[in-house]
Protein backbone atom coordinates (compact mmCIF):
# COMPACT_ATOMS: atom_id res chain seq x y z
CA UNK A 1 0.00 0.00 0.00
CA UNK A 2 1.37 3.14 -1.32
CA UNK A 3 1.61 5.93 1.54
CA UNK A 4 -0.83 8.36 -0.34
CA UNK A 5 -3.68 5.37 -0.35
CA UNK A 6 -3.35 4.85 3.16
CA UNK A 7 -3.08 8.62 4.08
CA UNK A 8 -6.48 9.02 2.20
CA UNK A 9 -7.57 5.97 3.96
CA UNK A 10 -6.77 6.94 7.38
CA UNK A 11 -8.38 10.53 6.95
CA UNK A 12 -12.18 8.36 5.35
CA UNK A 13 -11.79 6.44 8.82
CA UNK A 14 -11.11 9.35 11.05
CA UNK A 15 -13.44 11.45 9.54
CA UNK A 16 -16.56 8.90 9.72
CA UNK A 17 -15.60 8.52 13.83
CA UNK A 18 -15.73 11.97 14.25
CA UNK A 19 -19.27 12.57 12.03
CA UNK A 20 -20.34 9.86 15.02
CA UNK A 21 -19.00 11.70 17.73
CA UNK A 22 -20.51 14.63 16.76
CA UNK A 23 -23.61 13.39 16.05
CA UNK A 24 -23.06 12.45 20.17
CA UNK A 25 -23.10 15.57 20.76
CA UNK A 26 -19.14 15.60 22.41
CA UNK A 27 -17.23 18.21 23.59
CA UNK A 28 -13.52 18.48 21.93
CA UNK A 29 -12.31 17.54 25.34
CA UNK A 30 -14.32 14.78 25.08
CA UNK A 31 -13.36 13.62 21.47
CA UNK A 32 -9.34 13.81 22.87
CA UNK A 33 -10.34 10.69 25.55
CA UNK A 34 -12.41 8.99 23.06
CA UNK A 35 -9.27 8.76 21.09
CA UNK A 36 -7.18 7.22 23.99
CA UNK A 37 -5.29 3.45 22.93
CA UNK A 38 -7.49 1.56 25.25
CA UNK A 39 -11.07 3.24 23.87
CA UNK A 40 -10.17 3.16 20.59
CA UNK A 41 -9.53 -0.04 20.77
CA UNK A 42 -12.34 -1.08 22.60
CA UNK A 43 -14.79 0.83 20.32
CA UNK A 44 -13.20 1.22 16.58
CA UNK A 45 -11.05 -2.08 16.47
CA UNK A 46 -10.82 -1.53 12.57
CA UNK A 47 -9.33 1.58 13.31
CA UNK A 48 -5.71 0.31 13.37
CA UNK A 49 -4.27 -2.89 12.82
CA UNK A 50 -1.96 -2.92 16.20
CA UNK A 51 -5.35 -2.91 17.94
CA UNK A 52 -6.37 -6.31 17.63
CA UNK A 53 -3.32 -7.89 19.14
CA UNK A 54 -3.46 -5.25 21.75
CA UNK A 55 0.19 -3.75 20.52
CA UNK A 56 1.38 0.18 20.59
CA UNK A 57 2.85 2.28 17.54
CA UNK A 58 4.69 3.89 20.64
CA UNK A 59 5.89 2.80 23.81
CA UNK A 60 4.15 5.17 26.16
CA UNK A 61 1.44 5.09 29.11
CA UNK A 62 -1.09 7.05 27.82
CA UNK A 63 -1.11 6.60 23.97
CA UNK A 64 -3.78 9.01 21.52
CA UNK A 65 -4.26 8.17 18.67
CA UNK A 66 -6.44 11.35 17.32
CA UNK A 67 -2.90 12.24 15.51
CA UNK A 68 -2.23 8.58 14.27
CA UNK A 69 0.33 9.88 11.65
CA UNK A 70 2.35 12.97 12.63
CA UNK A 71 1.46 16.34 11.03
CA UNK A 72 5.62 16.46 11.01
CA UNK A 73 6.12 13.33 8.87
CA UNK A 74 6.35 13.77 4.91
CA UNK A 75 6.46 11.54 2.34
CA UNK A 76 5.95 11.43 -1.06
CA UNK A 77 5.57 7.91 -2.63
CA UNK A 78 8.29 8.61 -5.62
CA UNK A 79 10.51 9.63 -3.50
CA UNK A 80 11.85 12.54 -1.50
CA UNK A 81 15.82 11.98 -1.52
CA UNK A 82 17.87 9.28 -3.32
CA UNK A 83 21.85 8.73 -1.79
CA UNK A 84 23.96 6.13 -1.73
CA UNK A 85 21.50 4.33 -4.23
CA UNK A 86 18.58 4.33 -1.58
CA UNK A 87 15.47 6.63 -2.38
CA UNK A 88 14.41 7.84 0.80
CA UNK A 89 10.26 7.66 0.53
CA UNK A 90 9.51 9.89 4.34
CA UNK A 91 11.16 12.19 6.59
CA UNK A 92 10.84 14.31 9.48
CA UNK A 93 10.13 17.78 8.58
CA UNK A 94 11.27 18.74 12.47
CA UNK A 95 14.48 16.36 12.20
CA UNK A 96 13.75 14.74 15.39
CA UNK A 97 16.27 12.59 16.65
CA UNK A 98 14.39 10.13 18.11
CA UNK A 99 13.34 9.38 13.84
CA UNK A 100 15.18 6.55 12.01
CA UNK A 101 15.32 4.98 8.88
CA UNK A 102 14.58 1.50 7.81
CA UNK A 103 15.56 -0.03 4.69
CA UNK A 104 14.48 -2.37 2.79
CA UNK A 105 15.32 -3.65 -0.91
CA UNK A 106 17.13 0.16 -1.02
CA UNK A 107 14.41 1.69 0.27
CA UNK A 108 14.36 4.17 3.49
CA UNK A 109 11.40 4.39 5.37
CA UNK A 110 11.20 6.90 8.64
CA UNK A 111 10.45 4.98 11.75
CA UNK A 112 9.06 7.08 14.21
CA UNK A 113 8.08 4.80 16.81
CA UNK A 114 10.28 6.14 19.59
CA UNK A 115 8.92 9.61 19.10
CA UNK A 116 5.56 10.47 21.29
CA UNK A 117 5.34 13.85 19.97
CA UNK A 118 1.89 13.68 18.50
CA UNK A 119 -0.04 11.29 20.46
CA UNK A 120 -0.30 13.25 23.81
CA UNK A 121 -3.13 15.38 24.64
CA UNK A 122 -1.65 18.15 25.29
CA UNK A 123 -0.28 18.44 21.40
CA UNK A 124 -3.37 16.95 20.19
CA UNK A 125 -5.37 20.15 22.08
CA UNK A 126 -2.97 23.01 20.96
CA UNK A 127 -3.11 21.45 17.29
CA UNK A 128 -6.85 20.10 17.46
CA UNK A 129 -8.95 20.50 14.41
CA UNK A 130 -12.06 17.86 13.67
CA UNK A 131 -10.48 17.28 10.24
CA UNK A 132 -7.82 15.14 10.24
CA UNK A 133 -6.69 16.08 6.70
CA UNK A 134 -6.74 20.10 7.71
CA UNK A 135 -3.72 18.99 11.20
CA UNK A 136 -1.65 17.01 7.94
CA UNK A 137 -2.49 19.62 5.08
CA UNK A 138 1.93 20.05 4.49
CA UNK A 139 1.94 16.14 4.76
CA UNK A 140 -0.28 15.52 2.01
CA UNK A 141 1.08 18.91 0.21
CA UNK A 142 4.96 17.94 0.45
CA UNK A 143 3.40 14.31 -1.37
CA UNK A 144 1.70 16.54 -3.71
CA UNK A 145 5.12 17.54 -5.29
CA UNK A 146 5.85 16.86 -8.69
Amino acid sequence: MSYLHWFEAHANKHHAIIVKLLMQKMSKEAIIDYFTFEKMRLNEPDFCPLYGDCQKCHTMEKLNCYLCACPHFRFNDEGIACREGITYKSTCAIDSRKGRYAVFENVAHLDCSLCTVPHTEAFIAKHFDLEWKHLMRACLEHALKA
